[in-house]
């Protein structure tokens, strides 16, 4: 069962060998460089906008394909 997003989570991924902070929030996700102020921001509700203008998963279907 999943739970619900109810505060911030960052996480620390490496992308390209330069390493990036994620941010997890109730409004959106952000990436941004490490030793950086400003990042890349989306909100929820413009990335399923924008996954649903791609036509990439229809809804409740994985992207991953698994599960």
């Amino acid at each position: 069962m999943a739970l619900p997003l109810e505060r911030t989570l960052k996480r620390e991924v490496v992308i390209d060998g330069a390493p990036y902070t994620v941010t997890l929030s109730p409004l959106g996700v952000k990436l941004v460089r490490k030793g950086f102020r400003k990042g890349r921001a989306v909100s929820w509700r413009a990335l399923l906008a924008q996954a649903g203008a791609d036509g990439d998963a229809p809804d409740g279907a994985d992207p991953n394909g698994e599960g």
